[in-house]
């Protein structure tokens, strides 16, 4: 039997898009002896934002106008349709749990993965907190012996400049002898003209 298209009373608080939908599904499974999937239906995008309590009345509104039609499924096909729609219904669902499990197992094996690599970046932290340590203490024994360094350069300087002062004395005592010496000798060259002229 062709599938017959339903006009659903205007009543119904679907967009027209949504009725449609809603009425090819329930002849689909009118035809076909199979139970109509409620919340599955809410799963298609076709009844986004469509509450299940408003999609079942709404549903059911479909099915009794499809009766008045007589378009009724019998009691027998019905049961069975059930039967293997639970069945089938069975194998995603052992499906979906193994997936889920697989997922779990992977998210685990990740989170394991992820434990390994803190560790690793932990001790990684370490050996460059010991190798800064390990610097300052260098940079420390540096920085004493810099002002080990400075203060003898400090003494030098000291130093020089004390002998800068006593080589300017010895200088200044050499020129005053100097002098003494250069008037001591003109006294006696004075004397010895005298002597000469006597």
């Amino acid at each position: 039997m062709g599938r017959k298209r339903l006009k659903v009373s205007a009543t119904l608080a679907l967009t027209p898009t949504q009725r449609e939908a809603l009425s090819e599904v329930i002849c689909a499974s009118v035809e076909s002896g199979a139970q109509i999937a409620w919340r599955r239906m809410l799963e298609s995008a076709a009844f986004t934002g469509v509450a299940y309590d408003t999609l079942r009345r709404e549903g059911k509104a479909v099915q009794r106008q499809l009766s008045k039609q007589g378009l009724v499924v019998p009691r027998g096909p019905l049961k069975r349709h059930l039967s293997e729609q639970d069945e089938a219904a069975g194998e995603p669902l052992d499906a979906r749990t193994a997936e889920l499990e697989a997922l779990v197992a992977r998210n685990g094996a990740l989170v394991e993965d992820g434990g390994r690599q803190i560790k690793a970046l932990e001790q990684q932290v370490a050996g460059l907190d010991a190798a800064v340590a390990k610097r300052d203490e260098q940079l420390d024994a540096s920085r004493e012996e810099q002002d080990k360094l400075h203060k003898q350069v400090e003494a030098l300087q000291q130093c020089v400049s004390e002998l800068s002062a006593i080589i300017a004395s010895k200088d200044a005592q050499l020129e005053e002898a100097n002098g003494r010496y250069d008037t001591l000798l003109q006294g006696i060259r004075q004397l010895a003209s005298r002597g000469e002229t006597l």
